[in-house]
């Protein structure tokens, strides 16, 4: 299609606005956290609702906590 453009895998793909859809949790919010020094999972849960419902998010949040801090627990 003229004037849309192709992905190349290689780039950086955008983080998904709303990463937990049980509880509506934005990836701005759990940035938010992470600039304030929670860094933990389980405390992010606790502070925006993240993986409290089914739990499928889960491998998605620990992978932006990886890429913001180096390392998720």
């Amino acid at each position: 299609m003229p004037g849309r453009r192709q992905m190349n895998p290689t780039e950086p793909q955008p983080k998904p606005e709303v990463i937990c859809r049980c509880s509506g949790t934005t990836t701005a919010q759990i940035q938010r956290q992470i600039d304030q020094g929670v860094t933990d999972l389980d405390a992010i849960s606790q502070a925006t609702g993240v993986c409290s419902g089914c739990g499928g998010c889960e491998a998605e949040v620990l992978a932006f906590l990886a890429g913001c801090v180096g390392g998720a627990g």
